[in-house]
């Protein structure tokens, strides 16, 4: 936000508001949660991200075949489970090894009715799979490598913001962490994730990544004292780098109905091929979060996680019975027959702390609401100073509207209906001879 005293020329103010634009090219396309003033808030935009298991999607493995986990039938489920949640960022484990089995989820499950938006990374050739699909409309792929880890290898994808403002570059990047730890309760099987843990955090400190970080996957974690979880949340390297987890909830997973309402797997409660049974009473699936997601100093910020259709009464149950209303019917019977496990989601808003323009808004409460639709809401709480006029420019400094206020006005309401939708910019005149200027989305 800026202030200009009144007085100033034209072509200086002008000149104020182009500079605003030019340094505000970190600009993204949507703000945080804030209130109107009134205890309103109005939700921002953000990143939806999610991590699914497609138990041997397209691959026949022991009880696993055409019959019992027939392709087309998965396709027709996954399709509707991600209409549901329309992931910006869909991450997944256990797809057959072939370029065609991933390209075929990007074909058959998201880019459908019309959608052409979802891309992936490249096929890295590893034994089931691992893969990232993400909507190129907000986000797009910079990088991709691997970590050697067994049994499976672990992708490293690394993502970065799109926005219109963008300019030489400068954007806001996500590193996306795809791993899958081997299964089992053994001693071994533990110490397998464990050394493939290890090699996750070594390779974050020795290739110095650092900023906005997740970590998803099947990890086949039984408890948070496994040496894998130790590993993963534990400080690492000179930077002290440790994932968090976002809902906070150690201990003891496996078996426990203490967390019933994060439990991800299995799906069935009794044997039946292909799916594992017992009912909902592992924590496996996760996403991890650095601390700068979790705080938001980087630009984007942690806003909420769950599991998809776990509402908490599953425990030693099926998805299914008792009768579960937290998805609808159709997306229920899909997630029960598309996978033992069920999708975690995280969602993340955008911020725009990083851009480099000085502001002062400190000196006055103004208000407004942002994202808006079909009205801009202005509302200056001072008793001394009120809105005197309220020119919008669009992001390329074209004057879009102007109205006056010849009498003495605190909350003002301005019809947006005509309004492209985009990035605006609001300059609002003070009575006292102060502008502020600020954006917001439309």
């Amino acid at each position: 936000m800026i202030y200009l005293k009144n007085g100033d020329i034209r072509l200086k103010y002008r000149a104020n508001i182009e500079q605003y634009i030019h340094m505000n090219k970190f600009l993204l396309s949507v703000s945080l949660c804030f209130t109107l003033g009134f205890g309103d808030f109005v939700k921002a935009d953000t990143l939806t991200v999610m991590h699914y298991n497609l138990m041997y999607y397209d691959k026949e493995y022991d009880d696993c075949n055409s019959t019992t986990n027939n392709v087309d039938n998965k396709d027709s489920y996954l399709r509707i489970i991600l209409n549901y949640i329309q992931p910006d960022i869909f991450t997944a484990n256990e797809i057959n090894s072939s370029v065609s089995s991933v390209e075929r989820i990007k074909t058959n499950a998201l880019n459908v009715n019309g959608t052409t938006k979802y891309k992936r990374a490249n096929f890295s050739g590893s034994f089931l799979s691992n893969m990232i699909y993400y909507n190129s409309d907000k986000v797009e792929l910079k990088q991709q490598s691997t970590i050697s880890t067994s049994p499976r290898i672990t992708d490293v994808y690394k993502l970065f913001v799109k926005n219109p403002a963008l300019t030489n570059g400068d954007t806001i990047f996500l590193t996306c962490i795809v791993t899958h730890l081997k299964a089992g309760n053994t001693e071994s099987d533990a110490s397998q994730r464990a050394t493939a843990a290890n090699s996750i955090m070594n390779y974050i400190a020795n290739n110095n990544i650092t900023g906005n970080i997740l970590l998803m996957g099947d990890m086949n974690l039984y408890t948070s004292t496994e040496g894998a979880f130790i590993k993963f949340t534990s400080p690492n390297g000179s930077s002290g780098f440790r994932f968090l987890d976002p809902i906070n909830m150690s201990g003891a997973w496996n078996n426990n109905s203490y967390f019933k309402t994060v439990h991800t797997q299995s799906t069935h409660s009794s044997s039946d091929p292909c799916f594992s049974s017992g009912g909902m009473d592992d924590r496996f699936d996760f996403i991890l979060s650095s601390s700068d997601v979790i705080n938001g100093t980087n630009g984007l910020k942690y806003f909420n996680y769950k599991t998809i259709a776990q509402d908490g009464n599953r425990y030693n149950q099926s998805l299914i019975s008792p009768v579960n209303n937290s998805v609808p019917t159709e997306v229920l019977n899909s997630l029960y027959n598309m996978s033992d496990h069920l999708p975690v989601q995280m969602k993340i808003t955008y911020s725009s702390n990083t851009s480099g323009i000085s502001t002062n808004s400190d000196k006055y409460n103004i208000t407004y609401n942002n994202p808006i639709k079909e009205n801009l809401r202005i509302r200056i709480t001072n008793e001394k100073v009120g809105i005197s006029k309220v020119a919008v420019y669009s992001l390329l400094g074209q004057k879009i509207h102007t109205s006056s206020y010849p009498n003495f006005s605190s909350d003002i309401n301005i019809s947006t209906s005509d309004f492209n939708d985009g990035i605006l910019i609001v300059d609002v005149l003070l009575t006292d001879g102060y502008r502020k200027l600020f954006k917001v989305i439309k």
